[in-house]
C-alpha cells in the first residue's frame, strides 16, 4: 500500500463562530472545537498505531488540534513524540486571525499549554504577510508554498520508507483555505466561508506519481477512493482542466463571502 498523508482541518476556532470574526489574533479552539477534536480522535483516528509523523501549521488553533486529536500517537507511536510546526502550512489570508504569533510568544504559549511541539522550523518573519514576501496572501505565493509543502511531505515519506517504515502514514493539520491549494481540489470550495472543509474534517491522500521519483516536480496529491467514499463522493477528483474552472468559481464566491481574493492580490502586485 502506498504511504498515506492524512490532511486535517483544525477544529472550530473563536474566529469561526457565527458569521466569522477575522480580527481575533491567532485564535484558539472554542469548547465546540475541542469536542470536535475528541470526536475525531475517537472516530477516524481511534487507531493511531500506523501514524509516523504529525506536522502542523504553527497557528495556535492547529497546534491545539494536533495535540488533542493525536495525543495517543504523540505518547506512544511517534519516534520524536513531537508535532513538527511547519510555517509553509499556515492559512492564506492576511486577516488578523490568520497571522501567527511571534516565535518567542508562540514558544511561551506552547510551554504554558504543554503542547508537544518542535518549533525549530519557526523563525522570525514566518508571520509576516507583506506583499511579495514568501507568506504573502497572493495567489502565486500561496501556490509556491503549497508546492513546497507537498515536496516537504514527500521527502519525509522517503526518509520514513528508507528507514523501513514501508506503510508510513503522515498527518498534516492545517487550514481550510490552504487545503484547497495544497490538494489542488476546488470542488465545493465555498460550502463554508473560504473553504469546502468542515472544522476537524479529515481526508486521505497519496502522491499522484510514485513518491520515490522526482519526475513530478509539483508532487501532486490525489485523494484516495476510500476517503472520497467516506464523504459521499463515488467518483474521482476532478482533473486539472476542471480544477481551473472550479478555482475561478471559488474566487468569485470567496469574494461574495467578503473574503480576500488571492488572485486579485497578484494583480495588485503587478500594478505596484
Amino acid at each position: 500500500m502506498s504511504p498515506i498523508i492524512h490532511c486535517v482541518r483544525h477544529g472550530q476556532g473563536f474566529h469561526n463562530v457565527g458569521g466569522g470574526c477575522y480580527t481575533i489574533p491567532d485564535p484558539r479552539l472554542t469548547p465546540t472545537g475541542e469536542r470536535q477534536c475528541e470526536s475525531l480522535r475517537q472516530g477516524v483516528f481511534f487507531d493511531q498505531s500506523r501514524i509516523s509523523l504529525v506536522i502542523s501549521s504553527p497557528m495556535s488553533r492547529t497546534l491545539q488540534t494536533a495535540s488533542l486529536v493525536f495525543k495517543t500517537a504523540l505518547m506512544s507511536t511517534l519516534k520524536s513524540q513531537r508535532i513538527i510546526a511547519f510555517p509553509d502550512a499556515q492559512e492564506t489570508s492576511s486577516d488578523l486571525c490568520d497571522i501567527g504569533s511571534d516565535p518567542d510568544t508562540l514558544r511561551r504559549i506552547v510551554e504554558e499549554e504543554k503542547w508537544p511541539v518542535d518549533l525549530s522550523l519557526v523563525r522570525d518573519g514566518w508571520n509576516q504577510k507583506n506583499a511579495r514576501s514568501r507568506y504573502s496572501h497572493s495567489n502565486d505565493a500561496i501556490r509556491a508554498r503549497a508546492r513546497d509543502t507537498r515536496l516537504f511531505l514527500r521527502e519525509l515519506l522517503r526518509e520514513l520508507v528508507s528507514n523501513g517504515d514501508d506503510d508510513a502514514e503522515i498527518v498534516l493539520v492545517t487550514h481550510g483555505g490552504f487545503l484547497h491549494y495544497l490538494t489542488d481540489d476546488w470542488e465545493d470550495s465555498y460550502r463554508h466561508p473560504g473553504t469546502g472543509w468542515y472544522n476537524c474534517e479529515t481526508r486521505a491522500y497519496v502522491f499522484e506519481s510514485d513518491f520515490r521519483s522526482s519526475h513530478d516536480e509539483e508532487a501532486w496529491l490525489i485523494e484516495t477512493r476510500e476517503s472520497r467514499w467516506r464523504r459521499g463522493k463515488d467518483y474521482p477528483m476532478y482533473g486539472k482542466k476542471d480544477q481551473v474552472k472550479l478555482f475561478a468559481a471559488a474566487m468569485e464566491r470567496w469574494q461574495g463571502q467578503g473574503l480576500q481574493r488571492p488572485d486579485e492580490a497578484d494583480l495588485d502586485l503587478e500594478v505596484g
